[in-house]
């Protein structure tokens, strides 16, 4: 997710927050008693293993991801002056001509289409388990196409409801990232999107019928709301919104997703002041009742831009991590946080109290301490769960499935929303 200025929504206290919540949405700051929160945990077919999951503690998958029939790679991307090309992503097809009856439609990896004809497995743990097929994801082509004209738009629906079908799904969750930006010229894009992408929802709500679910993966970047999207629209057509308030650690922010603005490790620009509270409450704003909001959170772990950026600080911290045994670069997986980093090794485990999030530090040679990368973990989680039931939203979602090894957090998540 790159960077683009929010509107400024600062954090207010509490008092002021719920006069302001209650305005909005009489469920705001009254949590509801008995309600069921949904859990939704995204699963990345890539390194899978469907057996080892604990359905038992979500209340949907958005199984990911299925993709779209498309000739992008023909057509020169007018960012960059060449042809668009495969995506970075081994799960994409080697693009061939796509003949005229394929084009628009979905198509599913193998092994996502060999895991989706297994869900039994997973139902017989839990038969309230909802499944979606998650169409798209980052550098995903082909949705300004699909969404283009009406022919195209009944060829990707249909698709979708063929989808459906075949594999007894509850529903469909579409991941485009992101209408008119497209992916910041990763992918093809026009500005007509914004009015497209309602149309193409259209089609499919009415392809898949008012039985199915129909969701998007929404950004956290307020420009979603202001210009990418009708959002007024598009959030009449759903059954709920996935905000990814994550992966805000890139541009000048330390957090991946921090609750609220830190003061400890404050953003170097005002732009890139992202932060989980200041998304949602502009959502709620703009129209999107808290129940149909579902609030992001990624299980893993990224070293943030500004440490990357500071040369001599990012060739330390590398150093430290390899001695360590985590391997030295900008991804650092969940297991190798909890198991090398946690108060071991020249790294600190620290709280934030204003971000309301957990990270890693060292102390560099020069005597100053560093931050290194947040993560989540259950302190995080309860309070995130509370921030949820405080304003009335419907439930958490999180990426993804497989990078909880142990499926603790998992669990931990269902435990904090049923509290």
């Amino acid at each position: 997710m790159k960077r683009r200025a929010f509107l400024e929504a600062g954090r207010a206290p509490a008092g002021i927050l719920c006069a302001a919540l209650l305005a909005l949405s009489p469920a705001a700051c009254s949590p509801a008693k008995g309600k069921t929160y949904r859990n939704i945990g995204y699963v990345f077919q890539r390194g899978t293993d469907i057996e080892k999951l604990d359905v038992t503690k979500v209340t949907h998958i958005n199984y990911s991801f299925g993709l779209i029939h498309n000739n992008e790679y023909l057509e020169v991307n007018p960012a960059t002056g060449k042809p668009f090309g495969t995506p970075p992503n081994p799960d994409v097809r080697t693009p061939e001509p796509v003949p005229d009856g394929l084009l628009h439609t979905i198509y599913l990896p193998e092994k996502v289409a060999s895991d989706l004809s297994r869900l039994d497995i997973l139902r017989a743990k839990n038969p309230r388990l909802k499944v979606l097929l998650s169409v798209g994801g980052f550098d995903c082509r082909g949705f300004s196409d699909a969404a283009a004209d009406a022919e195209s738009r009944k060829a990707f629906a249909a698709s979708c409801r063929e989808t459906v079908d075949r594999y007894r799904l509850d529903g469909i969750d579409l991941d485009w990232e992101f209408p008119v930006i497209a992916g910041w010229g990763s992918i093809k894009g026009r500005p007509e999107d914004r009015e497209n992408f309602t149309l193409l929802l259209r089609e499919v709500r009415a392809a898949v019928g008012p039985g199915k679910l129909l969701t998007v993966a929404g950004s956290g970047n307020l420009e979603f709301v202001n210009r990418w999207t009708e959002f007024a629209a598009v959030v009449e057509l759903l059954d709920f919104i996935n905000i990814m308030t994550y992966d805000f650690q890139y541009g000048t922010s330390y957090y991946g997703s921090s609750l609220y603005a830190s003061t400890a490790w404050p953003t170097e620009l005002v732009a890139d002041e992202y932060n989980c509270d200041k998304s949602v409450r502009y959502y709620i704003r703009n129209g999107c009742p808290p129940d149909k909001i579902n609030l992001g959170l990624a299980i893993g772990a990224v070293v943030p831009d500004p440490v990357r950026r500071d040369a001599a600080a990012w060739a330390e911290i590398r150093r430290k991590l390899a001695a360590a045994g985590a391997p030295p670069y900008g991804f650092v997986g969940l297991k190798t946080v909890k198991d090398l980093l946690e108060d071991r090794n020249g790294f600190m485990k620290k709280w934030d109290p204003d971000a309301r999030n957990m990270y890693i530090s060292t102390v560099l040679a020069d005597g100053r301490e560093q931050f290194v990368l947040s993560y989540i973990e259950p302190r995080s989680i309860a309070e995130k769960a509370k921030f949820v039931k405080e304003l009335g939203l419907g439930g958490i979602m999180f990426w993804e499935f497989g990078s909880d090894y142990d499926n603790s957090l998992v669990a931990c998540i269902e435990a904090e929303l049923r509290r």
